[in-house]
């Protein structure tokens, strides 16, 4: 199969690889759609933040959809060229610990290695092998590109399952990229009365507005701590959710925006350390949640509820999928994700 292969930073490569084939309880999926992720983004501004378990080159792309090609032995309820959505790979646990047998298999200490190894999608690639118990069919009606970025609206569904909106809080998120948006359009739809959506480009926040912030504030050329007090009446937002992550020193500015009792979400993973004031944090009583990734949530994958609210026309996805790029043109698609202020990407989604 073709494949683009990872050598750490920009350096990617398209080639052959081996032909997957599937083993017990796995299928192949012939890849329709890979997005690009922000985590993706890191390895590729920062070599030394490759998962070194992989080793050089390595096969990646977790958010992805496709068409099954093959079924290794024992799969049943899945059928040859059956269109599917895929839960990545990586989030699979030891599936026995107290984490796993309570559903939080993301929080499993080998979460991603099987038999010691690691184990990742190939999104980026014609092929990837997939546990069966992770992958799910999709309507006609549904598009593989939307399918594909399935992923980060799950994060947002476990974001509202952990701190749940109501109809008189005010939510607040950081960062107008990907993360930060899907999940503000989950917090919507869990019936948060106002959401404000903060970020430093005029562009990301028109897109804002486009899929349902209430508000936006250009945190580039307005106080958007005192912008966010105006617009709720001196209070502060009941729950920031910061979706930023990368190196920007946004902690703190997270503390201010929160009302006293309320609680601040970090999705967007941080590259470096923060600075926490915790003496704001302290007198607001303001709680702190850590966001990771997703699992189960009463038994059902929240990657399957994420795909029934798309299947049922309640997600923006289609509007996010700015740039297309085939696989050949991989490092173009990169280079859009990365520079975005000057593509206007939002999202960029790759097809094998």
């Amino acid at each position: 199969m073709k494949a683009a292969w990872f050598y750490g930073g920009p350096h990617i490569e398209v080639n052959e690889a081996p032909d997957p084939v599937p083993g017990p309880g796995e299928v192949l999926i012939r890849v329709r759609a890979a997005g690009i992720c922000g985590s993706d983004l890191h390895g590729y501004r920062d070599p030394a933040r490759v998962w070194s378990g992989l080793g050089i080159p390595y096969l990646t792309g977790h958010e992805l959809a496709g068409e099954i090609a093959a079924l290794g032995p024992g799969v049943d309820g899945l059928a040859l060229g059956q269109r599917v959505g895929v839960e990545p790979r990586h989030l699979v646990g030891c599936g026995h610990c107290h984490f796993c047998r309570r559903g939080d298999y993301h929080l499993c200490k080998e979460l991603g290695r099987v038999g010691g190894k690691p184990t990742y999608s190939t999104g980026f690639a014609e092929y990837s092998l997939e546990p069966a118990d992770k992958v799910f069919p999709l309507p006609d009606w549904v598009s593989f590109e939307e399918s594909s970025i399935m992923d980060v609206y799950a994060c947002g569904v476990h974001a509202i399952h952990l701190v749940p909106p109501s109809p008189n809080k005010t939510v607040v998120v950081q960062g107008a990229g990907p993360i930060g948006l899907t999940a503000m359009e989950m917090y919507k739809l869990a019936g948060a009365k106002k959401v404000i959506v903060c970020d430093v480009l005029d562009s990301a926040l028109e897109f804002a507005k486009k899929v349902g912030a209430d508000e936006v504030v250009n945190s580039a050329r307005t106080d958007a701590v005192q912008a966010v007090m105006d617009l709720t009446n001196g209070v502060g937002a009941e729950i920031v959710v910061d979706g930023v992550g990368g190196t920007a020193p946004i902690f703190n500015t997270n503390l201010q925006m929160v009302s006293p009792g309320g609680t601040v979400v970090i999705i967007g993973m941080y590259g470096g350390e923060q600075t926490v004031n915790s003496w704001a944090a302290h007198w607001k009583e303001a709680g702190i949640r850590w966001s990771w990734s997703y699992a189960l949530w009463e038994g059902v994958p929240e990657f399957k509820i994420a795909l029934d609210l798309l299947a049922a026309g309640k997600l923006r996805a289609k509007d996010y999928i700015t740039h297309t790029y085939p696989l050949d043109r991989i490092l173009e698609g990169f280079a859009a994700a990365d520079r975005k202020q000057e593509s206007g990407a939002i999202k960029v989604v790759i097809k094998p």
